[in-house]
């Protein structure tokens, strides 16, 4: 018997020791396939974008025909041979460019993967509300047997009609419904994370304490640096946009005819002026510009958001304390005086189940107030693509 209870601990420690925590996930989030798909759509796009600007290489050309002349001289087969290439001039406005293209690809892989992270930060952090709502609704349908217990010897004995147990056996099975909602709940979060990344269920639940000064520090937010190059990006490609010989072609051509062989060198140099280029020039301006307004308004609205959520938080935190309090000790304390007066018949049955539903009550509050408080939280994580991973003590 000793041997098999040590077994059953060690397999319960075992359990508890490989249950995913928070952590684990968010270092899954990285190979997940959501966040490779993202990935490599960004490194199209960069890879897009430098095409744009890169010189095409060499290009080579052939022709061959015949010539008949009408003066009845010799005619014969005539061929040419041509190759070409276009030259960047501005090569170090480009290099620039693309080295900041390709920092700014990276930056945006960040800011991916922080928003996917964010997501498993949500749906792991509503999994983990339920999971605790469940466990006191389990409690109080203990408490609601252990009543039907005594209200079912009552009947027997002809103290209660049939009626009072009745009353009692349905406000147990709106109990029984609502945790089968709750646990329905609980599946279904937990095959949103598992569409992201594996998801055993055992979750650690940590997600009451949040570090405010993390959360509210903007130099956090993925977005500020990647503005910032974003702002450098677009400098380079305004610079670009307004050279007037951007690039020079060269070309050699050999032709060999019926009566001559010939071989030619050119040069091209394309000039970007007329009205679509001025549009582009006026485009790639305005791009600029916008860029570097762009990261003063993400600063003033993380400010604003970040006092608006601060009260919040001060105000959650203070409803759900209280809530909490509540539930521990007023409810528990009403409902086991109102089960003693019941037993010694100094309460009716009804003021017994009226203990019992205003904890059930309190528990959906407190459930939603925790909701409310974790969802605020998910939501400005997400709104400026905060790494997840420092928000929780």
């Amino acid at each position: 018997m000793k041997m098999k209870n040590s077994i059953v601990l060690l397999m319960l420690s075992a359990s508890i020791l490989c249950a995913q925590s928070l952590k684990d996930l968010y270092a899954e989030a990285k190979e997940s396939p959501l966040f490779k798909s993202r990935a490599e759509a960004i490194e199209s796009q960069r890879m897009g974008d430098a095409a744009e600007r890169l010189d095409g290489g060499w290009s080579l050309g052939a022709e061959v025909g015949g010539a008949f002349p009408k003066d009845g001289s010799s005619s014969g087969g005539e061929f040419a041979l041509g190759i070409e290439r276009e030259f960047n001039l501005d090569r170090s406005t480009i290099g620039n460019f693309l080295k900041y293209n390709k920092e700014y690809a990276e930056l945006k892989k960040s800011v991916e993967l922080n928003r996917i992270k964010g997501r498993i930060f949500r749906i792991y952090g509503e999994y983990c509300i339920q999971k605790e709502a469940l466990a006191a609704q389990r409690g109080l349908a203990t408490v609601y047997r252990e009543m039907l217990k005594q209200i079912d010897t009552g009947v027997r004995y002809g103290e209660f009609d049939a009626s009072k147990a009745l009353m009692a056996h349905l406000a147990l099975e709106n109990l029984n419904l609502k945790i089968v909602e709750t646990r329905s709940m609980m599946r279904r979060l937990k095959s949103d994370i598992e569409s992201i990344v594996f998801f055993d269920g055992e979750a650690v639940c940590t997600l009451e304490d949040y570090d405010m000064n993390y959360l509210f520090n903007p130099e956090n937010s993925s977005f500020y640096p990647m503005l910032k190059l974003n702002e450098e990006r677009s400098k380079e490609a305004m610079a670009l946009s307004r050279s007037r010989v951007p690039r020079v072609g060269v070309s050699a051509t050999y032709s060999d005819e019926i009566d001559t062989r010939r071989t030619m060198f050119g040069i091209s140099i394309p000039l970007a002026y007329g009205a679509g280029n001025e549009a582009a020039r006026s485009a790639a301006m305005h791009a600029y510009s916008a860029a570097r307004m762009e990261a003063e308004s993400l600063k003033r609205g993380y400010e604003s958001a970040s006092r608006a959520l601060r009260e919040r938080l001060e105000l959650y935190l203070t409803k759900v304390q209280s809530f909490e309090a509540s539930i521990n000790l007023t409810t528990d304390t009403l409902i086991e005086q109102s089960r003693l007066r019941f037993k010694a018949g100094e309460e009716s049955l009804l003021s017994m189940l009226k203990a019992a539903e205003t904890k059930l009550q309190m528990i959906e509050t407190l459930n939603a107030l925790k909701m409310r408080r974790h969802d605020a939280v998910a939501n400005f994580i997400d709104r400026f693509a905060i790494d997840p991973e420092g928000v929780i003590k």
